[in-house]
């Protein structure tokens, strides 16, 4: 698989970002104020979402697989596979809630940012 080293240095360097937000939403040290803004939650899950289906989306080449004679990307399949995951871990933490509306940002952000990657012009690689 082709990839754009740039585009995947900024991939993983990202997911590690999500993965210490998603960490630290466990372990309820994620700071009070930002609970001042409204519908930060659902905010936050399509930007921080949506920005990974972009990164990676590019990274990986715009790669993109035939499911039942459908053309779909790569990445974004991948990445909503482990948000309905970890949404749905939701359920067994004492901090955390399983929300539609967060899954419905979840996916609307994968969405948008996957067609704003796919305007993005990159060089092929050979």
């Amino acid at each position: 698989m082709k990839t754009h080293r740039g585009w995947l240095i900024a991939f993983w360097f990202y997911i590690g970002i999500i993965l210490s937000i998603s960490i630290s939403a466990y372990l309820k040290i994620i700071p009070n104020e930002i609970k001042q803004v409204p519908h930060y939650d659902t905010i936050l899950h399509f930007l921080l979402i949506g920005f990974s289906a972009f990164l990676g989306h590019l990274a990986f080449n715009k790669r993109k697989i035939n499911i039942l004679n459908f053309t779909l990307p790569l990445t974004p399949i991948i990445i909503s596979f482990f948000v309905i995951i970890e949404e749905c871990l939701q359920l067994f933490s004492p901090h955390r809630s399983f929300d539609l509306v967060d899954l419905a940002a979840d996916f609307s952000g994968i969405i948008v940012f996957t067609w704003l990657a796919q305007t993005v012009k990159v060089k092929r690689l050979s």
